[in-house]
């Protein structure tokens, strides 16, 4: 069982971490400090010593004129002023010297006069003596707002790692509406961008599933129809035995339909496998559409239709019979719907970046509502009247172009008819999903 922590483990690593690190970083600079800083009763001054030095230095050096500039420099501005006291007692500014006179460095200036340059003592607290605090005083400061910055820090970093788990928890447990986006807010780093590709993940599997939930209750529905007609049809044939012919043409036809359904669905779900197992490669579109044609042409002659087609060449990175498929769904459902003696458009041309694939029809059309529609699973329109098919033709289609990264769209001809586009990329190489 794992043990579950205040906070999670990641905020107590993190904390810890930033705990040892500035402890680290603390101890060192106190260390520091007390090898190369001065010191007088355990408390640093190291800008007292660096003061009195300096007058040392100049007083040495330039002599008495010098060090009296000086002084008189750091006392317009408020300094406290180290003493520069003579061998005869005399101060250099002429202030009085302090009672008790400490011994201080001993200078002689260029004149062979010799100084004592005492440093300047902080003022004792009012009602008492000033006692120094002890030198792990700092530390301890250091540490308790170390650990303040520190929890901050850590909190801040490990809450959408937190909200993440109690998302996945969710996600396992069937909840698809789970998103990290409204906790996550306007955070812009890597671990906002995991959040935001949990939801993305989460959004696809809802739609997925959805997708399946759809699929299966409209398979359901196609095959309950012919079974149900094939029922009948028997039961009349039981019945009036003069009809057992009609009646077991009846069932042969709905078998037919039975046959159709499942041979499409297969080759759904084969596309979905091939895709994520196959490896892309360089596909002559132009070649491929050529051979397409030369088959669509072969039915269609059969009903006087004609299938022309203008193409240029054409190469994409892909899976050659998943393009077949699409295209050849998108033909032979033109050729289907086409009126006898018309004929059937097929164009490719090269707009930019991307391949541009129009097949067009002098059929019916579809009402506008329906543009969108004909491309789910098992729709069937107005335009598909008493049609045998499963409606799966032009779903497999848009299925095998998106997953090439293009897109596909049918548009109403303005003198009648129905043209479907397909567009490709040209670019970059294709990555499907498995």
């Amino acid at each position: 069982m794992t043990r579950s922590w205040p906070l999670g483990r990641l905020f107590w690593k993190l904390f810890s971490a930033f705990i040892g690190a500035l402890a680290v970083v603390a101890l060192l600079v106190t260390l520091v400090f007390g090898l190369i800083g001065p010191r007088e009763g355990g408390r640093f001054r190291p800008a007292s010593v660096l003061m009195a030095d300096t007058v040392a230095e100049l007083l040495q050096q330039r002599g008495p004129d010098a060090a009296t500039g000086l002084l008189q420099v750091w006392q317009a501005r408020g300094e406290r002023l180290p003493w520069v006291i003579a061998a005869d007692g005399r101060e250099l500014l002429g202030r009085r010297p302090p009672a008790e006179r400490p011994t201080g460095l001993r200078i002689v200036d260029p004149q062979g006069v010799e100084w004592r340059v005492i440093e300047a003592r902080p003022l004792p607290p009012p009602g008492g003596t000033h006692l120094p605090p002890p030198p792990f005083v700092e530390v301890v400061a250091v540490l308790i707002g170390a650990m303040a910055f520190s929890a901050l820090l850590a909190w801040y970093l490990s809450r959408p790692v937190r909200h993440l788990h109690r998302a996945f928890d969710a996600l396992a447990k069937g909840n698809l509406d789970v998103r990290i986006a409204p906790l996550i807010g306007r955070r812009r780093d890597e671990i906002a961008d995991l959040g935001r590709g949990f939801d993305r993940m989460a959004e696809q599997i809802q739609h997925l599933l959805d997708a399946q939930r759809r699929l299966l209750h409209d398979v359901s529905h196609e095959l309950r129809s012919p079974l149900a007609r094939m029922t009948a049809a028997i039961g009349l044939a039981r019945q009036d035995r003069t009809r057992i012919d009609a009646m077991l043409e009846r069932v042969e036809r709905e078998a037919g339909r039975l046959d159709a359904l499942v041979g499409e669905l297969l080759g759904l779900s084969r596309m979905e496998y091939d895709s994520g197992r196959a490896l892309p490669q360089p596909v002559c579109l132009d070649a491929l559409l050529r051979e397409v044609v030369e088959d669509a042409r072969f039915e269609a002659s059969t009903r006087g239709i004609r299938v022309d087609l203008v193409s240029v060449p054409a190469t994409v990175t892909g899976h050659v019979e998943l393009l077949r498929r699409a295209v050849d769904n998108v033909l032979r459902n033109a050729v289907k719907y086409a009126p006898p003696a018309s004929s059937v458009e097929v164009d490719m041309v090269l707009d930019g970046a991307r391949i541009r694939i129009a097949v067009s029809d002098r059929g019916c059309g579809v009402a506008e509502e329906e543009l969108e529609r004909i491309f789910d699973p098992f729709f069937r329109g107005v335009r598909d009247g008493g049609s045998s098919g499963a409606g799966l033709g032009l779903s497999i289609a848009r299925r095998a172009v998106m997953a090439h990264g293009g897109s596909i769209r049918a548009i109403n001809r303005d003198r009648g008819g129905l043209r479907i586009d397909i567009v490709l990329p040209t670019e970059d190489p294709v990555s499907l999903p498995a």
